[in-house]
């Protein structure tokens, strides 16, 4: 039995479907830069030196139910001109929560105002404009 035509027609199909591959590719515009590249670098830079300075206060900042209040300490060490908490609930936007306040001092929250289930918690402390951010994962 010959195979010739056989062999031809899979090395065709095989051609072709590169040539398709190719001429799909082309057509996609995909631009990896964006026209504020270095401003937004800066503002990601910024918060990764948030972050590393946080990271020797993260078991310091401690976040515990009481009395029917969301309480949250922090470490005397931390002086803020303001501290700002964002409650961010991975499986429902709605239940999102901000809080801002000015000074170093956080007051409790009402537990009602939660829904039930995991928060990543975002503490970020802002000195002379110099952000200090701590991340928790919490239940409610």
């Amino acid at each position: 039995m010959n195979f010739k035509y056989f062999i031809i027609g899979i090395y065709l199909t095989f051609v072709a479907m590169i040539v398709m591959m190719v001429f799909k590719s082309c057509g996609q515009k995909i631009e990896l830069e964006t026209k504020n590249y270095y401003n937004e670098e800066l503002k990601f830079q910024e918060q990764i030196d948030a972050k590393l300075a946080g990271n020797p206060y993260a078991d310091s900042f401690a976040v515990k139910e009481k009395n029917g209040f969301i309480v949250i300490t922090h470490p005397s060490s931390v002086s803020a001109d303001s501290i700002v908490l964002n409650f961010r609930k991975p499986d429902n936007a709605n239940s999102d929560k901000s809080y801002k306040f000015i000074g170093n001092m956080v007051e409790p929250l009402k537990l009602t105002d939660f829904n039930k289930g995991f928060y990543d918690l975002k503490i970020r402390s802002y000195k002379s404009g110099k952000p200090l951010l701590v991340e928790k994962k919490i239940k409610i």
